[in-house]
């Protein structure tokens, strides 16, 4: 039963009707004839918005009767499905040579809503396929390959799998394939990002299976989409339409990318060892890129000819800004002005120490909010530990207390230490982005010369740092600091002391 709801959506979403009829698994004329009775009776989709897909078809339009009426001419439907392969041959043409035909005989053809209900029911039951003539930039089929790869973690050596993300179009046979170490809901939007990038634009429908990831609830009219799913597609401009369940004919293309494409590329590389995902991807994307290029069986060009002279142009521009998945949480202010996030520390205004805030963590960024007052943002810390802070986010005595110390008043300090500490103090300061980061780094150094060995021996523990590292750490400083030893002094004798005669004195003696 087709969804009349799901017509008006598509059809306010800008989708043209081939694409809607496409979409849902009906036929033009039907979608033809639900917009002009929305129209007629000026129902829109936000009107309808409200209603179950039930109620919008008892307003749209009435049930179709449940069985034809008798002593009509009856049509040969394997005929009309073999007509159907040939090209730009429709149903609606095939109705009207059968309407001319029955007439001719003296006979009553079918309407055409049951002329192709009939047909559609021949097909399910004799189990035919549909030739459907695909408009291009309308579709993009994705899913996931059934056979996995292998590829070796570079810094443990362990065998890791790597999971096959296929997207195709249907009307040029375009093929995108990428490699992930999981089927994650991350890895599902990345592969996704990843091929709007590889086509350089997307298309204005979208159909994945009912996984998890992308659908949290199937259901064959309203299915409800992974919210973080519903934010890709409207970020992208495109509509998502998943497939029915155990309905693989719905994605036939991703079906056939799967079976044709990424288990040839699977097969290819079966022998190849990879180390590192991002080896396994390179490969993967020479396959890719023979595959579209290699010529088609049944017509002439090839995927890439079809994809670069007629279908790219057809595709939606891409954001500015690519889609990043965001995960939202709360986080106390503590009494350091910092939240903490994944092991990081970020700082906030120091007003809002002891509230509760808002969260936004994306791959690259770390955004605050008090209500909907973004207050602070911050690149995201690859080390769990570490400090990101805003000078204008410390308390007045804090900034006050700050702006006494400069780079200056370090490298003075340093330079009457001695000049393996004055250089050691130089890497430290050029260590971290924001130079008053590495304030606190060169205060503990210089702060060793006051303890035991005093300046000689911070001096000395600079000089074997440098000697390991030209970037040298107060870590580093502080290890060798901790293992310095005074250099050995030569002993006095007895006659250096003045209580014998030394050599001295016999070579006088032996001159007289």
């Amino acid at each position: 039963m087709v969804d009349y709801k799901k017509i008006l959506q598509l059809d306010n979403a800008g989708v043209s009707g081939r694409g809607i009829a496409e979409a849902l698994g009906c036929s033009r004329n039907t979608v033809a004839v639900v917009l002009g009775s929305a129209r007629s009776r000026g129902v829109t989709f936000e009107q309808a918005g409200s209603l179950d897909a039930a109620a919008v078809r008892r307003l749209l339009l009435p049930e179709p009767k449940s069985k034809p009426e008798p002593g009509r001419a009856a049509p040969d439907y394997a005929v009309i499905h073999a007509e159907l392969a040939r090209p730009n041959v429709t149903l609606q043409l095939l109705w009207a040579e059968y309407c001319a035909r029955a007439r001719e005989a003296g006979e009553v053809p079918f309407a055409y809503p049951t002329f192709t209900r009939q047909y559609r029911q021949w097909a399910r039951v004799t189990g035919a396929t549909m030739t459907i003539a695909r408009k291009p930039g309308e579709l993009m089929e994705v899913d996931w390959a059934g056979d996995t790869m292998e590829f070796f973690d570079a810094g443990t050596g362990e065998a890791r799998t790597a999971y096959l993300f296929v997207a195709a179009l249907p009307f040029s046979a375009y093929l995108f394939v990428d490699a992930y170490p999981d089927m994650t809901l991350d890895s599902w939007i990345a592969a996704h990002v990843a091929a709007f990038e590889f086509f350089g634009g997307a298309t204005r429908l979208l159909v994945p299976d009912n996984l998890k990831t992308g659908v949290s609830k199937a259901d064959r009219y309203e299915p409800a989409l992974n919210p973080a799913y519903a934010q890709l597609a409207d970020h992208y401009g495109t509509a998502v339409i998943p497939a029915r369940v155990r309905r693989p004919r719905d994605k036939a293309m991703a079906e056939n990318a799967v079976r044709h494409g990424a288990n040839k590329v699977s097969a290819t590389l079966r022998d190849r060892v990879f180390v590192g995902i991002g080896e396994l991807r390179d490969a993967i994307a020479v396959q890719v890129a023979a595959i579209n290029a290699g010529p088609f069986q049944k017509r002439a060009g090839s995927r890439l000819e079809a994809f670069t002279t007629t279908e790219s142009s057809t595709l939606i521009p891409l954001p500015a800004i690519p889609f990043e998945l965001a995960h939202l949480r709360k986080a106390k202010v503590g009494p350091n002005y910092h939240v903490q996030v994944d092991g990081g520390f970020y700082s906030v205004p120091s007003r809002l120490i002891g509230k509760t805030l808002d969260v936004r963590v994306t791959s690259r960024l770390v955004e605050v909010f008090d209500g909907t007052e973004r207050v602070a943002t911050h690149p995201r810390l690859a080390v769990k530990g570490a400090y990101q802070t805003a000078t204008d986010h410390m308390p007045s005595a804090h900034q006050a207390q700050l702006e006494q110390w400069t780079p200056k008043r370090f490298t003075d300090w340093a330079d009457q230490i001695g000049p393996y500490t004055r250089q050691t103090v130089d890497a430290v300061l050029a260590s971290r982005r924001v130079v008053e980061q590495s304030y606190r780094s060169a205060l503990g150094l210089l702060s060793l010369a006051k303890k035991p060995g005093g300046a000689q021996r911070l001096e000395d523990s600079c000089a074997l740092a440098l000697g390991t590292t030209t970037r040298p750490s107060y870590s580093l400083v502080k290890r060798l600091w901790s293992t310095w030893q005074a250099p050995p002094t030569r002993p006095t004798s007895l006659g250096d002391t003045g209580f014998v005669r030394g050599a001295d004195y016999y070579a006088r003696e032996a001159t007289r």
